[in-house]
């Protein structure tokens, strides 16, 4: 009885670093080693497993401190964007009939492969100059007219707000919100020691304390509040 008592705790006490990123009716998991996709097609699931390997294990210099934690966080997006493209290649858009003149001459002036580099360098872009309009330029540009200090804080966190509410209601997001729920309550009961059934998962919490959306949600708003002080 005493070694049973003694497995349960340290498994109570097991923590993993997998992480993972919710995807187009799918999810990916991350480890150290391997990352691991699993979409639900129409015709079954399609699973993906891939080697790991980061930019700065190729560049030792970008895994040095201060710019590493950069390094990383675009990495991560890059790879997460790849990841959300490949699920989305088993939902084609049925209003689409036909690659637009512009996918057709990108193809023939790069190729497929270099196409998909394009665009998924061009989607990180875009994400993170959305942020920067959004989040930096714009509230401090309407903040002007009124209190530079107060003011902008309050219109970051309304435009931050509205932004997620306006997500959260959009049916294809709110899909991918609910696989993000998923993947947390898979981690809970991995860490838990239970076997990976759905059953076990389903009796999981959604909230995970090591969420990395939830840590930019509170990172935001803590900046926020601190940049009016």
């Amino acid at each position: 009885m005493a070694e049973e008592a003694k497995n349960k705790a340290s498994a109570s006490k097991f923590r993993t670093s997998i992480g993972g990123q919710a995807l187009i009716e799918g999810v990916l998991m991350r480890g150290p080693g391997k990352q691991a996709i699993v979409v639900r097609s129409p015709d079954g699931l399609v699973e993906k497993v891939e080697e790991l390997t980061l930019v700065r294990d190729k560049y030792p210099v970008l895994g040095l401190p201060i710019i590493r934690g950069a390094v990383t966080f675009v990495d991560s997006m890059v790879k997460g964007v790849k990841a959300l493209m490949f699920s989305a290649d088993y939902f084609p858009d049925e209003d689409v009939a036909e690659p637009s003149k512009f996918d057709q001459w990108l193809e023939k002036k790069l190729g497929n492969e270099k196409m998909q580099k394009f665009i998924t360098a061009l989607a990180v872009f875009l994400s993170l100059g959305l942020t920067i309009l959004l989040f930096f330029l714009l509230p401090t540009f309407l903040a002007g007219f009124i209190d530079p200090y107060m003011v902008e804080s309050v219109i970051k966190l309304v435009i931050f707000f509205a932004y997620m509410i306006l997500c959260s209601k959009q049916k294809d997001i709110y899909r991918v919100f609910q696989y993000h729920g998923a993947e947390h309550k898979t981690i809970f009961c991995y860490e838990a020691g239970l076997p990976l059934t759905v059953e076990n998962c389903r009796i999981q919490p959604r909230h995970h304390p090591r969420c990395g959306t939830s840590f930019l949600f509170v990172v935001v708003v803590v900046s926020i509040l601190v940049s009016s002080l």
